[in-house]
């Protein structure tokens, strides 16, 4: 029967669900509402000086991408779940992953996240606790419909609340009290799995929901949306999504006819360098490996490279890591503690004892640890000689735990635009390089993978999109080198710009709702800390709002090594995911 006061629930409304449903119901015992509303919604030291194995700390070898992916809205369970567009994070120097306990510490970070679920991106700590009352928020990158990375937010979410008592989760997508705890009372745990599960690689529920419904964890969902708002963004997404095929289609016939021309007109250094951006974008090279490829073309173009102090850093990291035997480190290790402790008094015996604890129980940074012990050989042994492994291993701890992520990715977009620059040498190379960046960003405006960046460049140089003013430069070069070519402009996407620009403005307009219900509800409740969940477009601004209001913050972001499928998000946005 229908729960009596069950919570209103605004996150799941005028939703088309499948005909199995009866067999679900069954399944689960549960009325009608009830499924209505469900679908949509470790250790101390062992031995004293005992610490963690030795491996690759930052995995540099396994990073296929660290990229600008964005994420820009969730809009409802009944139209849509959420799209990959966070900055993808695939084990390495933003998921560092630490030594044994494979837990991420942050420099500066009060929160631990286990390295294998999420990684720590940023961590903002406000002047004084006045202004907001120390209110600190763990925000959260959503990859929308992506079913490891939702699954993998839950587990560090069910971290957090095991660690610090976290009781307040707050999320876009939804308005209000949005919990689906109730549910829990209709079907025992191993059911609820099962079909959560199922639900959740469909991309109708969200790591949160899922850990909401399967757990037994008191905690509060809360939807920090502006229902008119957040109902005129999906009315501007309607609008996109019916010229968005069209579009596509148009703009993949106009890239093809760009690819020639570059052929023709692009230098060979501009045709590497383009060829290589290529491949980082769709994942066919490494972050490691398009670094690499940057620094060479910087020497051969004179460009100093000590001038991004960031990619140097990880260049020569990712260099050390497929140098260093860490097997033979780690003997070397503990051949060096015994060594080293037979030069030191009892005092020193139980200061090497003590950090060697913290270090296992994750109280210190390796960095910290591997420090202490190479300050603790001068004058007593030769590291370099003696244990030459475990001297290149702790230069590839303290150098690479230096690297800042996001100074490094801006670091790698200023080369390459600087790069670019020093390649373009003509007019018509600038031109065709001016047309085929446009083109690009207006594929990802379809495609909702635009970036803040991207964004912000379309929304100032708007008169650069229009298809009409390509077409003379386009069908001139086509001639000149015997295309069998014949470029013309799009009309419905020249006469949908301004559409294009009002999702994206909606969505920025999003975010002061967001900051406000995130203050009312953090009031309400009394919780010092909460976490904030949205797709990764809204975190620039997002970020500047908390900073503004005096709130701490620490931007997290969950693992992903599996590429999301966009076609699953726009089925479910538009209520076709019906298997």
């Amino acid at each position: 029967m229908m729960p009596e006061n069950r919570p209103k629930n605004r996150r799941f409304e005028h939703q088309n669900w499948p005909k199995k449903v009866k067999k679900m119901l069954d399944k689960l015992n549960l009325t009608c509402y009830t499924y209505l509303s469900y679908v949509r919604k470790r250790f101390l030291c062992k031995r004293f000086l005992k610490v963690p194995k030795i491996r690759p700390r930052f995995e540099l070898k396994w990073v296929k991408n660290i990229q600008f992916n964005s994420g820009f809205f969730s809009l409802r369970r009944d139209r849509m779940k959420r799209f990959l567009m966070t900055i993808i994070l695939v084990a390495g120097v933003n998921c560092l992953i630490c030594l044994g306990e494979n837990t991420v510490i942050a420099s500066e970070s009060r929160f631990y996240i286990p390295s294998q679920y999420g990684g720590v991106k940023e961590v903002f700590e406000a002047e004084g606790t006045t202004q907001n009352g120390g209110k600190t928020i763990i925000y959260i990158q959503d990859a929308h419909c992506n079913y490891e990375a939702q699954k993998n937010m839950a587990r560090v979410l069910e971290s957090l609340i095991e660690q610090y008592g976290l009781r307040l989760i707050l999320v876009e997508g939804g308005s209000g009290n949005v919990s689906l705890s109730f549910l829990r009372g209709y079907a025992d745990k191993q059911a609820r799995e099962e079909v959560a599960e199922k639900y959740l690689r469909m991309g109708k529920i969200s790591g949160e929901e899922y850990l909401n419904i399967v757990s037994e964890y008191e905690f509060d969902l809360f939807g920090i949306e502006d229902e008119a708002l957040y109902e005129a963004h999906m009315d501007a997404f309607l609008k996109i999504d019916a010229i968005r095929e069209e579009g596509l289609r148009y703009l993949e016939g106009l890239s093809n006819i760009i690819d020639n021309l570059k052929i023709h007109i692009y230098s060979e250094n501009l045709k590497q360098l383009d060829e290589k951006d290529s491949e980082y974008e769709d994942k066919e090279i490494s972050l490691v490996e398009y670094c690499q490829f940057l620094k060479e073309m910087a020497y051969r173009k004179g460009l100093s490279i000590w001038d991004y102090p960031h990619l140097v850093a990880f260049s020569s990291t990712a260099y050390l890591e497929n140098k260093i035997d860490f097997k033979q480190a780690e003997l070397q290790r503990n051949a060096f503690i015994k060594d080293l402790a037979r030069f030191l008094d009892e005092k020193g015996v139980k200061v090497l004892i003590d950090k060697s604890q913290g270090f296992k129980s994750d109280e210190i940074e390796p960095k910290e640890y591997y420090t202490f012990l190479k300050n603790a050989a001068e004058q007593r042994i030769n590291l370099k000689q003696t244990y030459p492994e475990l001297n290149a291993y702790i230069r590839y701890i303290t150098q690479g735990q230096d690297i800042d992520t996001q100074e490094l990715l801006k670091e790698v977009s200023v080369i390459k635009a600087n790069l670019e620059e020093l390649c373009l040498v003509n007019s018509a190379q600038r031109r065709l390089k001016e047309i085929s960046k446009s083109l690009e960003i207006l594929v990802k405006i379809f495609n909702l993978e635009l970036t803040p960046e991207g964004y912000e460049y379309f929304r100032d140089n708007r008169s650069k999109f229009l298809t009409a003013s390509w077409i003379d430069f386009l069908t001139e070069n086509c001639r000149s080198y015997n295309l069998a070519a014949y470029p013309t402009a799009s009309g419905i996407i020249d006469d949908n710009l301004e559409n294009l620009q009002g999702f994206y403005q909606l969505g920025t307009a999003r975010e002061e709702a967001f900051i406000k219900n995130v203050g009312y509800k953090m009031d309400e409740s009394g919780e010092k800390l909460a976490v904030l969940i949205t797709g990764g477009f809204h975190t620039p601004g997002v970020t500047q709002m908390l900073k503004d209001r005096g709130y701490s913050y620490t931007i997290v972001t969950p693992v992903i090594t599996q590429r999301s499928d966009s076609s699953l998000y726009f089925s479910v946005l538009k209520g076709e995911q019906n298997r």
